[in-house]
């Protein structure tokens, strides 16, 4: 399911983008979506739900678009935001807090369904990189994306997949595991972790943290090659 969550307090281009959003998608055939609308920034964070992507107007009553987009970004770093506005004077804004696009309202027909049909399509991709596991009975599916690091267990023949929603203990060797992910975006830090580089939230001099207050201590040779490829890694996205 593909969940749209868009914040306006004007009526009339609440129904805009809705028939954007419909048409958009109908042409794509693609039936598993849902818009939910929000008049208020606090209307929408009251309901404390996860989108896929959300579009705000700017210059909302109350807390802003910008004010709600910090909040979001605190709490979902990876989260597409699309802000709409009047204003062309708030693209610095938008920008600052790498908003996925920011549209003019007057543009809006032209560009919001292209950036719509971007947004799924990327989900899309993101949604079939995945690793299984368990047993035949118990399947579990971890997202790539959603895997905050893997590390091997002290003591044990197990690894630890540490998610944003959880942690699950496999049977597994850690530099098989590896292997096995077959993404750019997984790396070594040592010999006892794996790293998701979209989850590094800073490097220092002696070690890696990563969000969910994850520290990982680590010598000066080995910080310097996790940097080298970040930097590696970065370069080929872009």
């Amino acid at each position: 399911m593909f969940q749209i969550a868009m914040i306006e307090d004007e009526e009339h281009t609440r129904q805009e983008v809705e028939r954007l959003i419909s048409r958009e998608f109908e042409k794509l055939k693609v039936q598993d979506i849902t818009t939910e609308i929000y008049k208020t920034a606090e209307e929408f964070l009251e309901v404390k739900k996860h989108y896929d992507v959300v579009i705000s107007d700017i210059d909302l009553p109350g807390k802003s678009g910008i004010d709600l987009g910090r909040i979001l970004k605190a709490e979902q770093k990876d989260i597409c935001l699309v802000f709409l506005t009047s204003y062309a004077e708030f693209a610095v804004d938008s920008y600052v807090l790498e908003a996925y696009q920011y549209i003019l309202k007057r543009d809006m027909k032209e560009r919001l369904p292209a950036v719509l049909q971007k947004i799924y399509q990327e989900k899309q991709k993101e949604s079939q990189n995945f690793f299984w596991i368990g047993g035949v009975t118990d399947q579990r599916k971890l997202y790539h994306k959603d895997i905050i690091c893997i590390r091997k267990v002290k003591g044990q023949k197990y690894v630890e997949f540490v998610m944003v929603n959880g942690a699950y203990k496999e049977r597994l060797a850690l530099h098989q595991t590896f292997e096995d992910l077959k993404n750019p975006s997984f790396v070594f830090v040592g010999r006892s972790h794996i790293i998701n580089i979209d989850h590094v939230d800073r490097i220092t001099t002696d070690a890696v943290y990563l969000e969910d207050g994850i520290k990982i201590q680590a010598g000066a040779e080995t910080i310097q090659d996790v940097k080298t490829r970040i930097m590696e890694y970065w370069r080929n996205v872009e």
